[in-house]
Parts: structure tokens; C-alpha cells; sequence
């Protein structure tokens, strides 16, 4: 009795290791590795018909793919991004995207490799900034008007000069606009924005605006609001 139990656990161990090691060279068979892959884009221009147009170009992985698609997300909604048209199920390595839209962009490339799998370029220059202006933002003119006891508004004028595509408020060194910051920039054409406070508690409060586009950033000067 002794020796068939012996023999039993001795048949269920080398099942066991036969197993692990179908296992592991399963798992390995598996975990292919993903070839280098890397994409770059670059913004080229607008043309006189108002497009902007932007090259992407992106790895050969040769017989190791079927064809490569090229997706552009907005880096302010980063879940929105879509396939770019004239730009998807290439055998070739670049491709050219045409868009009416300003703003800042990352475009993606995915390769469908021939052993089914998808895979994205790993790395690589693929953010691209589409703008109208030349250069960095023009020095923002702050103001301040009051409507009411407690409350007024700061804000800031651009009447000539590049335009920004983010402000910044900052009160006392603090910045108080972070959610409301993004601007819809127009080349050199005026560009203007504000927030009002509502119901402000008495104190001497400083305001500096701080502009931002691709070329670099201005800063106003301070301002001062005294609350009664």
C-alpha cells in the first residue's frame, strides 16, 4: 500500500512539472516582442485654400506588418481621437494630414503586424502644434473694473500682435484660473479675456496675467485691487 501510494504521488508530480512546463513554453510562444517602431510628425504649413498640412512618418517594419493606420488625438480630449482620412490601411511610411483645425495634436501610428497583433510607435517626435501666430504672445494689457460693492472683474487686451492659447490669473502669486485658462488663438487679430469675483473679502489682492503659445510666453504688469 505504502509503495502505490508512493507510485501515485510520484505519477501526479511529473504530470504536474510535465504541465508547468507546457505552461511556460506556452507562455513564451506568446509573449512575442514588439519590433522598434517609431513615428515622427511635422507640421509643414497652411496653404491658400486655409488648410494646414501635416507629414507623419513612421518606421518600415517590412514583412513584419500587413499595413499601418494613423490616428490623431486633441491633447486637450485625449479620448477624442480618429482615424486620419487618406492616412489608414498604408503599406507605404508616411502619409500627409490635411486639417482646418488650430490646436495642438499627437498623432498615433499603429501597425497591424502579420501575426495579428496591433501595435503603436513606441516613441518618436508626434506632437504637433497648428497655429496662426509667428511668434510668442504680445504683452497682455491688464485692467480691473468693478460693477458692484465686492465684486470686479480682471482681465486682459491683445489689440495687435500674437495671440496666446492659454492665460493664466494668478492673485497674490496664486493661480486662480486653471480650469478656464484655453483661448481660441487668430493669428495676429485682437484677443481678449476675463474672470470675474463675486462677493470678494476685504484685503489688498495683486493680479499678474501670464500668456502662452508654442513660441513662448508674456507676462503683464501688476495690477492692484484694494476690497473695502
Amino acid at each position: 500500500m505504502f509503495k502505490l501510494k508512493k507510485t501515485i504521488i510520484w505519477a501526479i508530480t511529473a504530470v504536474l512539472v510535465t504541465l508547468g512546463a507546457a505552461a511556460t513554453a506556452t507562455s513564451k510562444a506568446v509573449a512575442a516582442v514588439d519590433p522598434p517602431f517609431t513615428a515622427n510628425a511635422t507640421y509643414t504649413g497652411k496653404d491658400t485654400n486655409g488648410l494646414h498640412h501635416v507629414q507623419i512618418s513612421w518606421d518600415n517594419l517590412g514583412d513584419n506588418a500587413q499595413y499601418y493606420n494613423v490616428y490623431r488625438y486633441p491633447t486637450l480630449y485625449p479620448w477624442g481621437g480618429e482615424a486620419v482620412q487618406g492616412c489608414t490601411n498604408l503599406t507605404t511610411t508616411s502619409c500627409e494630414s490635411l486639417s482646418v483645425e488650430k490646436g495642438q495634436f499627437r498623432y498615433i501610428v499603429k501597425a497591424k503586424l502579420v501575426d495579428g497583433r496591433e501595435i503603436s510607435n513606441q516613441s518618436g517626435n508626434t506632437l504637433v502644434d497648428i497655429h496662426s501666430y509667428t511668434g510668442a504672445p504680445a504683452t497682455p494689457v491688464i485692467y480691473t473694473t468693478s460693477t458692484a460693492p465686492r465684486t470686479y472683474t480682471v482681465g486682459f487686451n491683445i489689440t495687435s500682435g500674437n495671440n496666446a492659447d492659454i492665460w493664466e490669473l494668478y492673485e497674490n502669486g496664486v493661480l486662480v484660473n486653471l480650469f478656464q485658462g484655453f483661448l481660441l488663438e487668430n493669428g495676429q487679430e485682437p484677443q481678449h479675456a476675463s474672470r470675474t469675483f463675486y462677493d470678494k473679502s476685504s484685503g489688498t489682492y495683486q493680479y499678474v496675467i501670464k500668456l502662452s503659445n508654442a513660441y513662448g510666453t508674456a507676462v503683464s504688469q501688476t495690477i492692484t485691487v484694494v476690497v473695502p
